[in-house]
């Protein structure tokens, strides 16, 4: 396969969309770039991964584009601050709370 991948996708790399979602998670709540996102910023980061997917369609790697998918559809909308504090798949579900 030649090219480069946009996306990181080696043994050390998450194996399933869970994974992938909680593994950016993780790193958009340990970025100082979160405390101070806006939605210009967000549109831009939005861009890259627009271009990634391109990237990854050119290239023919379909594991890239299944991981950019995910991501666009996943944050592609915008910054929402409750989307990086639960998981993805609880989102518009009611939560049942115990006492």
């Amino acid at each position: 396969m030649t090219g480069h991948h946009p996306v990181g996708h080696g043994k050390s790399a998450p194996t399933t969309p869970a994974g992938w979602v909680d593994y950016w998670k993780d790193y958009y709540n340990r970025s100082r770039q979160l405390k101070k996102a806006s939605k210009e910023s967000w549109n831009a980061t939005r861009e890259v991964w627009k271009r990634k997917l391109v990237q990854a369609k050119r290239i023919r790697c379909q594991k890239c584009v299944a991981i950019v998918k995910l991501w666009l559809k996943t944050y592609g909308y915008g910054l929402k601050g409750s989307v990086l504090k639960e998981n993805i798949a609880q989102q518009g579900k009611t939560r049942r709370t115990t006492f």
